[in-house]
C-alpha cells in the first residue's frame, strides 16, 4: 500500500514540474528554446540540446558576419556561379552591380540562396572559406553544438545545431542594429540589374505585424529539417528570442509561447535608491570623488526572482585626476545564480581638476640659497662702491 501511494506521488510530482526542459503539452515543435535577450538565459525548452537541421535560419548567421563586416554600403558584382544554387531566389542577375546591404535584404526577407551564395563568395572568398568563417563564429560565441556546411541552409552532411543555439544566436545578432533593422522589415525594395528600387522583397517572418512586439528574426524549411523558426518580440523592456525545429504549427506555438514568456516575466527594477561611493583620487584638487548609479537599473525577473539578484560594487582602489562629471568610474554587476543580468555604471558626480604641480622642496631649497647669497653679495658690491666714494 505504501509503495503504491509513493508510485502514484511521483507520478503527480513528474507530471506538474515545469522548467526549462520541459515539454509543453501544447507545443508541437521537436525542440525548442525560449530565451531571454539580454542574458541569454533559459526561460522554457524542451530537447534543446539535440543536434537537428535548421535550414535558412541557418541565413541568421550569414547575414549577421555581413552586417559585421563594415562592408554593407559597398558595391559588388555578382558572381555568375553564385546563382547556380536550387531552392529560394531573389532574383539576382549574373555580373549585375549591387550594395551587400540589398543583398541581405534578399538574403534574410526572401530567404534568397543566391544572395547567400554570392554574399559567401565576395565575403568568403567561396562558400567553403565562409562557411569556415561561420564555424568561427560559432566558437567565438560557445555554440558548441552547431556546425555549418554552407551559407544557405540546404541540406548537407555536417550541417546541424541545437535550438538553445539557434535561439541564443538570434539573441546575439538581434544586438547588431543593422541586422535588426533588416530582419524587422516587412517589405522592401532594392536595385534590380542597374534599376534602382526596382525589385521588391516581401519578408516570410508572418509574426511581423501579427504578433504583438514582434521584431524578427528568420523563417526556414527543407523537407529534412521541416519548419524551423526563430522569432524576437518586445513588450515592456523584456525582449524574447524563441527557436523552434521541425515545427509545423510554428506560428501557433511561436505566438503561445512568446505570450507565456512574457506572462511570467518583467522588467523589474534592481535599486530601489540610488548608490553612491567615494574613490580616493590622487593628484587632485580634491582627495576623492563620489560617484554615483541612479536607480533606472532593471532586468527580465519573473516575481519570486527578485529576492535572489546579488549586486558587486566594482570600483578601482583609485582613479587619477583630472576626473570629468560623468566619468565611469566602476560599475554594479547583478547576478542570478551566479549569472550576469544586468549592469549599471557607477558615474563621477562632479568634475575634479588636477592639482597645480607641487614646487620641489631641493628645487626650492638651493633657490633660496641662491637669493641668499645674492643678496649677500649684493650688500657687499654696494659697501664697497660706497667706501670708495
Amino acid at each position: 500500500m505504501v509503495r503504491k501511494w509513493a508510485a502514484c506521488l511521483a507520478a503527480v510530482l513528474l507530471f506538474v514540474t515545469v522548467g526549462p526542459s520541459a515539454r509543453a503539452a501544447a507545443v508541437s515543435a521537436r525542440a525548442y528554446a525560449l530565451v531571454e535577450q539580454t542574458t541569454g538565459r533559459v526561460i522554457a525548452g524542451a530537447d534543446m540540446g539535440e543536434r537537428l537541421p535548421m535550414a535558412s535560419t541557418t541565413k541568421i548567421m550569414t547575414g549577421l558576419l555581413a552586417c559585421e563586416s563594415g562592408e554593407l554600403d559597398k558595391t559588388f558584382t555578382v558572381p555568375p556561379e553564385a546563382l547556380t544554387v536550387e531552392g529560394s531566389s531573389m532574383g539576382l542577375q549574373p555580373d549585375e552591380s549591387i550594395t551587400l546591404r540589398a543583398l541581405v535584404y534578399g538574403l534574410l526577407l526572401e530567404s534568397g540562396n543566391d544572395a547567400a551564395n554570392s554574399i559567401a563568395m565576395l565575403l568568403g572568398g567561396s562558400v567553403e572559406g565562409f562557411a569556415a568563417q561561420m564555424n568561427a563564429k560559432a566558437r567565438a560565441l560557445h555554440l558548441n553544438d552547431t556546425h555549418f556546411a554552407n551559407p544557405s541552409g540546404l541540406g548537407a552532411d555536417g550541417h546541424y545545431t541545437t535550438a538553445l543555439d539557434l535561439a541564443r544566436l538570434g539573441a546575439y545578432a538581434m544586438k547588431n542594429p543593422d541586422f535588426a533593422q533588416i530582419v524587422g522589415t516587412r517589405r522592401a525594395t532594392v536595385s534590380y540589374n542597374g534599376i534602382a528600387n526596382a525589385r521588391t522583397l516581401i519578408n516570410h517572418n508572418r509574426l511581423l505585424g501579427s504578433y504583438d512586439g514582434e521584431i524578427g528574426i528568420k523563417t526556414g524549411f527543407t523537407k529534412k529539417s521541416g519548419r524551423c523558426l526563430v522569432s524576437c518580440a518586445r513588450r515592456g523592456g523584456v525582449t524574447l528570442v524563441l527557436a523552434t525545429l521541425n515545427d509545423p504549427d510554428d506560428w501557433r506555438d511561436h505566438a503561445a509561447l512568446l505570450d507565456q514568456g512574457f506572462s511570467e516575466l518583467q522588467a523589474r527594477p534592481l535599486l530601489a535608491a540610488p548608490v553612491e561611493r567615494r574613490v580616493r583620487v590622487t593628484d587632485g584638487a580634491r582627495d576623492t570623488v563620489a560617484v554615483r548609479c541612479d536607480p533606472a537599473v532593471s532586468a527580465a525577473l519573473r516575481a519570486e526572482e527578485t529576492g535572489q539578484v546579488a549586486m558587486q560594487v566594482r570600483l578601482p582602489g583609485k582613479v587619477e585626476a583630472p576626473v570629468r562629471a560623468g566619468q565611469k568610474i566602476g560599475e554594479l554587476r547583478f547576478t542570478l545564480d551566479g549569472a550576469e543580468i544586468a549592469h549599471g555604471d557607477l558615474l563621477a558626480v562632479a568634475a575634479v581638476a588636477k592639482a597645480p604641480p607641487r614646487p620641489n622642496p631641493f628645487v626650492s631649497f638651493f633657490r633660496g640659497v641662491g637669493a641668499f647669497f645674492a643678496r649677500l653679495f649684493g650688500q657687499k658690491n654696494q659697501k664697497s662702491v660706497a667706501s670708495r666714494a
